[in-house]
């Protein structure tokens, strides 16, 4: 085949891909023409519908319920929007508002604690005085409760020569008793029982014991007679 054939073919089919573009067109479609790819291939024409839409392009369908949430979620955005500059803009004004507050409200409070330091010192000096005098009250009852060694002493001497009286009245008892039974025997011995000849056997001992406990109460009463007399018998 000869160029000229060739080239005639062409112009056949470019005027009827013209041709159907113009009938598509008048009846409301649309046709892509062919176009050459990068190898050398013919890409065939393509015809679109009066009405098409791409699928990525179809709108899905929403219930009422999502669109009225949709709605809502609009409007909420909207109302957000305008407070926030709403606030934004009062915060401004309060941010100028509170400048001037705050440099007031520091010099009066600057003055309120040079008085109020003056006011805490007198108070602590008072508190100081207060805390001394009734460590001094509690000192001064703590000493008179709290006895001396000498109180001791003496309450021990005290409960010392109450058990030496008590012991030296029963001794005397016991005496007295060894008495009535010496008469008694020197009467009649057969109206003496066993235990008046056991007392009368303990006369001795319990004379040296009365003795005795009357040396330690005289020692105990008056101590400084009782060692003038033990020098005394040592010079001797």
């Amino acid at each position: 085949m000869s160029s000229t054939t060739l080239k005639n073919d062409d112009e056949k089919k470019k005027k009827k891909q013209k041709d159907e573009s113009k009938n598509e067109e008048e009846k409301g479609g649309t046709i892509i023409p062919s176009s050459v790819r990068a190898d050398g291939s013919v890409r065939k024409p393509i015809r679109i519908r009066a009405g098409y839409v791409n699928q990525f392009e179809v709108k899905k369908y929403v219930s009422p319920a999502l669109r009225q949430e949709e709605v809502k979620e609009e409007e909420e955005k909207k109302k957000a929007s305008s407070s926030a500059k709403s606030s934004s803009s009062s915060n401004n004004n309060n941010n100028e508002n509170s400048s001037s507050n705050s440099a007031v409200i520091s010099a009066t409070l600057n003055n309120n604690n040079n008085n109020t330091t003056a006011a805490q010192r007198k108070n602590a000096k008072r508190r100081e005085k207060k805390r001394l005098e009734q460590l001094q009250v509690e000192e001064q009852k703590q000493e008179k409760t709290i006895p001396t060694k000498k109180e001791e002493e003496e309450g021990a001497n005290a409960e010392q020569e109450e058990y030496l009286t008590t012991e030296i009245k029963q001794l005397r008892k016991q005496l007295q008793q060894c008495e009535r039974i010496e008469r008694k025997r020197i009467e009649d011995e057969s109206k003496v029982r066993p235990s008046e000849w056991v007392k009368l056997g303990e006369y001795d001992e319990t004379v040296d014991a009365l003795e005795k406990l009357q040396r330690d109460l005289a020692n105990m009463q008056f101590p400084a007679s009782e060692e003038k007399k033990e020098k005394k018998e040592r010079k001797e």
